[in-house]
């Protein structure tokens, strides 16, 4: 059996015309083109994508091809083609050359098998790992003792039904889950909390979370970096609001500095998963299963950073109004902060 595949020769579909054409492959053929078409398709090159069909093998392959089952390189890359454009499943569909229903049941599949990745992928630095983090951040901004940047985004979604619908609506007025992240300063993410409607605020989403209980225990030295609307705590330092002295002028150029990387993150995650931007339109999901596409496509990144994957060449404006914040933490955050100002950035 052949399915048609669509190949566009192309370095940027916004910005080039398309040099389209339609090829009959055989479904074990469907890897056999160059990288760069594979990537401009699946966002993977061929070695990456085959090491993906070997790890979600034992959770998607069948054990006869019966009843229509798709092998697992087929039902990877047509998953990868969906997170990639955010195509409708019909469009999908049309270019494999499989039946929509059976499109959505196997998107489903694949992006729970992703998900199961997750605690191989995304994982919070301890020990040695821990130590180069910080001196990396020093290199690159300046800003001593960071161990990661957190910051929130929105993910649009279609409005959900039922009474929950107004706590999707976040405060740009649009159907949205509150994601966040932690990154690194090679923009890997290192903890994920995709859960919460669009309108809960920053603040309860990361104290709510266990990555706060985790180091409020104090198991980990250092802090986090994040915007004003994020708690002032001894393990999380935000912005100094109102600065009055040089030294919180340069404390909060080091911070802002930094935080850009966490900015690029997002730019970088729904750039290369278009799906998630919202020029590839609203997810037309349950906020249930968006969720499990943002885990999935997490997991994506991550191993695209890993494997310094070139970004994107669209990426899309991640430049979010901060949410509204206080600057009256514990005494025991405004102390770490002033410390850590009176140390690093009085001259």
């Amino acid at each position: 059996m052949a399915a048609a595949l669509l190949v566009g020769l192309y370095e940027d579909e916004e910005k080039r015309n398309l040099m389209v054409e339609r090829l009959l492959r055989p479904h074990n053929d469907m890897l056999s083109f160059p990288d760069h078409v594979l990537i401009s398709f699946y966002r993977l090159p061929r070695h990456l994508i085959l090491n993906l069909v070997e790890e979600l093998r034992p959770a998607l392959e069948r054990p006869t091809r019966r009843h229509g089952a798709l092998p697992v390189v087929m039902q990877v890359t047509n998953a990868l083609r969906f997170f990639a454009k955010g195509d409708f499943q019909t469009e999908v569909a049309s270019l494999s050359s499989v039946s929509q229903p059976c499109i959505s049941k196997n998107l489903m599949e694949v992006t729970k098998a992703i998900c199961s990745l997750a605690p191989n992928y995304i994982q919070f630095p301890r020990g040695e790992e821990l130590q180069r983090i910080k001196q990396d951040f020093v290199r690159q901004s300046g800003m001593p003792g960071v161990i990661g940047l957190v910051d929130g985004s929105l993910f649009p979604i279609k409005a959900p039904s039922g009474p929950t619908e107004p706590a999707y609506v976040c405060r740009k007025g649009y159907h949205a889950i509150n994601v966040q992240a932690i990154g690194d300063q090679n923009m890997v993410i290192r903890h994920l909390v995709a859960k919460w409607p669009g309108s809960i605020h920053d603040s309860f989403v990361f104290n709510t979370s266990g990555i706060n209980a985790y180091l409020s225990e104090g198991r980990a030295s250092g802090w986090l970096l994040g915007d004003s609307g994020y708690p002032l705590k001894p393990y999380l330092m935000t912005p100094v609001m109102n600065e009055q002295t040089d030294a919180e002028r340069r404390y909060n150029a080091a911070h802002k500095r930094c935080r850009s990387r966490q900015e690029r993150l997002y730019g970088v995650w729904k750039g290369r998963w278009r799906c998630h931007d919202m020029s590839g339109g609203y997810l037309q999901y349950s906020p249930e299963k968006v969720v499990m596409f943002v885990k999935a496509t997490a997991v994506l990144h991550n191993i695209c950073r890993m494997a310094n994957l070139p970004d994107p060449e669209h990426i899309p404006a991640m430049v979010e109004d901060e949410e509204e914040g206080h600057d009256d933490g514990a005494q025991t955050g405004r102390t770490a902060r002033n410390n850590l100002i009176a140390r690093y950035f009085t001259r």
